[in-house]
């Protein structure tokens, strides 16, 4: 086997971070309230200028002044280029009073999801702690980090940035990279470490695994099966979406002492048809639109064992 071959050498897959991340100069985003001084004959001081979703300034006499994406000093040389056709001596000063167009957005598996004010300085380890971490599944006292740190992305204009977001919680500078306003930081949901009940049950959910759960408790936690489910139909889909195993039980037949309850294993996927909805391809199809992933009935195996122990 390949495995057993010593030329066959684990690869390194650890992103190798940035070495240049000097830090920028601030720069004016949509969003953005600006004070301006028109510094002449006489000072004129104009407040609450707002930078527009196109990235314009509106200026008075001069209309309006592309801005966006500019430092201060390139923003104060643009505005003063648009009025010079009304004063050739004019000095123009501008002071950002709210920044408000200066945010992250962080979404995913983490406990606040969504936009966080970018202050000078701030780094991704701050990002992570302001969004509230990675999120922490809880179910009845029992918790279990539910972000998959190790596959979280930091995307920048549009690509991801070759950062590890694990190193950069330990402090390594090539990780743990300044934030600029416009970044997204995604965290994935670490499936492995839950169980999805989805389908006709009360309230669909990801929840916490702890070792021994079984089938009936965790459609417990998920408030059961409904009127319009197929108690006779539910399957455990276990294994990787591009070759997953499914074994099929009947909870009528476990309360009826009839099945065994199903031990769940971490990652596994509980999944109760509607009622009459019986045909294995229409449930992996309705599963895979569920989770957005490319599971198709050729590639389905049903063992024959029963998955878990007996009750």
């Amino acid at each position: 086997m390949p495995s057993e071959d010593a030329r066959f050498q684990r690869a390194d897959l650890t992103p190798p971070g940035m070495a240049d991340d000097a830090a920028a100069a601030m720069q004016l985003y949509p969003g953005d309230v600006v004070t301006l001084r028109l510094i002449s004959t006489e000072t004129e001081e104009y407040e609450g200028l707002v930078v527009d979703e196109r990235g314009v300034l509106h200026i008075p006499l001069a209309g309006d002044v592309p801005v966006g994406g500019l430092d201060l000093t390139d923003a104060e040389r643009r505005v003063e280029e648009a009025m010079r056709q009304f004063d050739r001596t004019s000095r123009v000063s501008l002071v950002v009073s709210e920044p408000s167009g200066h945010f992250a957005s962080v979404l995913g598996a983490v406990g606040e999801p969504g936009r966080i004010a970018v202050t000078p300085g701030m780094r991704l380890a701050d990002l992570l702690a302001a969004a509230g971490g990675a999120a922490v599944a809880e179910e009845e006292g029992f918790s279990m980090p539910s972000g998959d740190l190790g596959g979280a992305r930091l995307v920048r204009n549009g690509e991801a940035l070759p950062i590890s977001l694990e190193i950069a919680l330990t402090g390594d500078p090539r990780h743990n990279i300044r934030v600029r306003p416009g970044d997204t930081l995604y965290v994935p949901a670490d499936l492995g470490r839950l169980v999805s009940v989805l389908g006709q049950v009360g309230s669909p959910r990801i929840m916490a695994f702890r070792p021994g759960m079984r089938l009936t408790h965790a459609l417990s936690l998920a408030g059961g099966v409904t009127r319009d489910g197929n108690w006779g139909d539910v399957r455990v889909i276990r294994g990787e979406a591009s070759d997953p195993m499914v074994y099929s039980t009947s909870v009528a037949a476990i309360v009826d002492g009839d099945a065994h309850d199903v031990v769940l294993a971490p990652g596994d996927i509980v999944y109760v048809a509607s009622a009459g909805h019986a045909d294995l391809r229409d449930v992996m199809n309705s599963l895979s639109l569920l989770l957005s992933i490319p599971i198709t009935a050729a590639s389905i195996t049903v063992p024959s064992l029963i998955i878990g122990s007996g009750r």
